[in-house]
């Protein structure tokens, strides 16, 4: 298996321990996923790549269309057509919390053969997860490297032998899961919680926004709870919502309909 270095094709992945990523946080990442050897989705994943880096103020060396073809070269190089990958941006080492430098680093990784098209899998079974609460704010939005709140959630899911939980806000609202965001079918009508409250926003959020009619409006557990659907969606698919605590029944029309959408961009 082979990486991709700032640019350079190598077998093994050097990271010095001053890196910022490891000390502070200090970056981002993004998961893609490739289909027949190309980026998905890749307008959205380059919006929210180029916005991420000007708000972190991170300045990478090629530019973003060039790192996307970067991560297409080496999944070629991998043997890998259908597959997901990583990119990790962190700053360069030097400084405390004050940087020394605006400029970064990134690592390519490319992970195993999927399936060539987006399927439908099993319904989820779904809580909340209410012990720590995400501000709202434009960092909240943002796939930072700094993932505490994703990972306690992440544990406490597995203790309670659930697929998903859901995120609150700063305002006891629900934002998105552990690693996706969430639509609900409700009244003939698809919505999803707007930016404004928090949630990180999914490239597979922006896509489905664009194919579908969807409503951004301010959502309750109750709204959620007296859904006729509820699906999460992020880089891998959509994955519907069978039962929510003592609720269930919810159907999983819409979560087909998208899924047929997506092959069809493919």
């Amino acid at each position: 298996m082979f990486y991709n270095q700032n640019g350079e094709i190598v077998s093994a992945v050097h990271l010095d321990m001053n890196n910022r990523s490891f000390l502070y946080g200090d970056g981002l990442f993004e998961r893609l996923r490739l289909f027949k050897g190309q980026v998905f989705n890749r307008q959205n994943h380059y919006n929210r790549l180029s916005f991420s880096l000007k708000e972190l103020q991170l300045d990478i060396s090629v530019s973003i269309d060039e790192l996307f073809e970067q991560v297409e070269y080496l999944a070629n190089q991998n043997g890998l057509t259908s597959c997901s990958a990583r990119i990790s941006i962190f700053r360069k080492s030097g400084g405390l919390y004050t940087p020394e430098t605006l400029l970064a680093s990134y690592v390519i990784e490319t992970m195993g053969e999927a399936s060539d098209c987006f399927t439908l899998r099993d319904g989820l079974q779904i809580g909340v997860y209410d012990k720590h609460l995400k501000s709202k704010s434009l960092l909240s939005t943002i796939k930072s490297s700094s993932a505490n709140l994703y990972v306690l959630a992440s544990l406490e899911k597995k203790r309670k032998n659930l697929d998903e939980l859901l995120l609150l806000n700063s305002d006891k609202l629900p934002i998105e899961g552990t690693n996706s965001n969430f639509f609900i079918l409700k009244d003939g009508n698809i919505f999803t919680q707007p930016l404004s409250e928090g949630p990180l926003s999914g490239c597979m959020r922006s896509l489905i926004i664009s194919v579908l009619d969807v409503e951004e409006n301010i959502l309750r557990l109750s709204d959620i709870q007296t859904a006729d659907e509820i699906f999460f969606t992020n880089c891998y698919g959509i994955r519907y919502v069978k039962k929510f605590g003592e609720y269930e029944g919810y159907n999983n029309t819409i979560a087909k309909k998208v899924v047929e959408k997506l092959n069809a961009l493919i």
